[in-house]
């Protein structure tokens, strides 16, 4: 600091001084005067700093800050002669020239005017700092001066006209209009928080409101965040339309969530003619675990991509570049999928390996609750699996596919086959097109359902070919089997289908042929009602050959019936 100062009758009065304060030159004048119950101060200060160049603000937002800010303020002091010293500062300024990169609402072109203005009364125990930017933005907050000056309680209220009351609770209260999440999260990656506790010491009850915050390719509306200390790390509850969940960030242990609802349907971009399914992770690049904690999820109502799932758990637990799941859990009240496994996310030997349940007690209704119709009625399901392949979990790699598949249905019927998504799975192995040609031949037998007790098989897939040669159809009149293959990537298959009328065919005979267990619907059996020309057949044999799209079904054997002796 230069300049001069005069002594007069006791009070002391400057001229105009300079002086630099944080790495920013400052102007200043004071005066003092002896009143009859205290000793008074004024300060008078005004400058034109650059923000970014105070060495106070992280180096995350110094970069995304540029241009100055001219402000003036006022600072009055009282000593009492016989109580404690009291203070009060009021600086104002305008931020027209200033240019703010960071993400909304801190977003700012140069040549938008915003005025500012910053109030502080206290005493030597705290002191009060209040202000507004703009007309709609307003704080308030109470600070504490001990061995380190800490923040003991603020709000920050936008859209308000007036000033907020303080919190009941040591905390912040962040009301704030709708925001980017992902912006916001960069910038936190940057190290923008990381030299904020330097200085000072910040409560770590923390309460976010917004109507509306963009993350994970998605809009949470009305949401509410309240983020809390524990005796073990911190608690986080989110509210909103969207979510219903609590987040125990534990210390010495898992992660643990517990959601009563969730409701997540991403906006994400398709690439041109993929289509592949869409990553559940808002970013196209590499996803390292790094940081990543293991977790606990337990979720009693969860909504993806517009489809309610019901209850979903799952135990996951990190170990470098691997991802173990345990415990997994899908069950919607219909259906129950258990699933264990891991993916190796190693851009060299990237696999995924999953194996679990398929559990239900009527596949129709499953297959419904997910908006599929399909031509099994009334036949519990039901299925263990052991699969893996070379590519990220959501993208099942034909090619590189291989596992072991047990199927097994109960009691049910087979309607008429319609089209679809059911008769795009029932189309993997042409069985629509060979019931057609059994309708076609047999009209009178194949006109209505065909009633089944149990359906058993074995299907295994070695680098995207899957086989079949253990599976029986058990019907009321007749048993339907195939066996085979299907090339998965090439979308080929050659299959030999072989229908055995009334259930009195030899257990040898029928169970020589397998059916495809994958989509439920592989076999047929001959109707409840028996035509006059299907009464006549032992055996009717089939070869399936060809493209998934446009098979080529032959018959290749029809062995009549013997009569029986007089």
């Amino acid at each position: 600091m230069s300049g001069k100062f005069s002594f007069i009758n006791g009070d002391l009065q400057s001229e105009p001084l300079t002086a630099s304060w944080f790495n920013q030159p400052l102007n200043v004048d004071f005066s003092t005067k002896e009143g009859a119950k205290a000793y008074q101060v004024a300060v008078n200060l005004n400058g034109n700093w650059q923000p970014a160049k105070t060495s106070v603000l992280p180096e995350a937002v110094n970069e995304a800050l540029s241009g100055s800010v001219a402000w003036d303020g006022k600072v009055g002091i009282d000593l009492p002669y016989h109580a404690g010293a009291t203070y009060n500062v009021e600086l104002n300024g305008d931020l027209n020239n200033v240019s703010s990169h960071l993400p909304s609402p801190l977003a700012k072109p140069a040549g938008e005017p915003l005025a500012v203005n910053v109030k502080v009364d206290g005493n030597l125990n705290s002191f009060e700092l209040t202000g507004q930017a703009g007309a709609d933005n307003h704080f308030n907050s109470r600070w504490l001066l001990g061995q380190k000056l800490t923040l003991d309680r603020a709000i920050w209220a936008a859209d308000s006209k007036t000033l907020p009351p303080l919190p009941e609770q040591s905390g912040v209260e962040l009301n704030m209009p709708p925001m980017n999440g992902a912006e916001w999260l960069a910038l936190f990656q940057k190290g923008a928080a990381e030299s904020v506790g330097g200085a000072a010491s910040f409560p770590q009850h923390i309460t976010l409101r917004t109507p509306m915050l963009s993350l994970g390719n998605q809009q949470w509306n009305n949401l509410s965040i309240v983020s809390q200390p524990t005796a073990n790390g911190t608690l986080v509850e989110a509210q909103g339309r969207e979510i219903n969940a609590t987040l125990a960030m534990r210390n010495n242990a898992p992660w643990l969530a517990n959601i009563k609802y969730l409701y997540y349907n991403p906006s994400v971009a398709k690439t041109r003619g993929d289509s592949t399914p869409s990553s559940p992770f808002p970013t196209t690049e590499r996803i390292n675990f790094r940081g990543w904690p293991d977790a606990q999820i337990r979720c009693t109502e969860c909504w993806f991509w517009g489809q309610k799932f019901g209850r979903i758990d799952s135990d996951i637990t990190i170990s470098g570049d691997t991802l173990t799941l345990t415990n997994g859990l899908i069950d919607t009240g219909f259906s129950r999928l258990t699933a264990d496994g891991e993916w190796v996310n190693n851009p060299e030997n990237e696999r995924t390996s999953l194996k679990g349940k398929l559990r239900g007690q009527k596949i129709d209704a499953a297959a419904e609750f997910f908006g599929v119709t399909t031509p099994i009625r009334q036949s519990s399901f039901n299925v263990d699996y052991d699969l893996h392949w070379r590519k990220a979990p959501w993208q099942p790699d034909e090619a590189t596919l291989n596992g072991i598949i047990h199927t097994q249905l109960g009691k049910g019927e087979i309607t008429e086959i319609n089209t679809g998504h059911a008769g795009q799975l029932l189309r993997l192995l042409s069985v629509d097109a060979l019931m057609r040609k059994l309708r076609f031949d047999f009209r009178d037998t194949f006109g209505e359902g065909f009633y089944f007790d149990s359906i058993r098989s074995t299907a295994w897939i070695k680098d995207g070919v899957m086989h079949t040669d253990d599976t029986l159809v058990d019907g009321l009149e007749a048993d339907i089997a195939m066996k085979g293959s299907v090339n998965l990537v090439r979308r080929d298959l050659n299959m030999e289908a072989v229908v055995a009328p009334e259930i009195s065919a030899t257990v040898g005979v029928a169970a020589a042929f397998a059916v495809n267990p994958i989509v439920g619907a592989a076999v047929f059996a001959a109707s409840k009602v028996l035509g006059p020309l299907w009464s006549k057949v032992s055996i009717l044999r089939y070869h399936i050959s060809g493209p998934l799209d446009d098979p080529q079904i032959n018959e290749v054997l029809r062995q009549p019936r013997k009569e029986k002796a007089q």
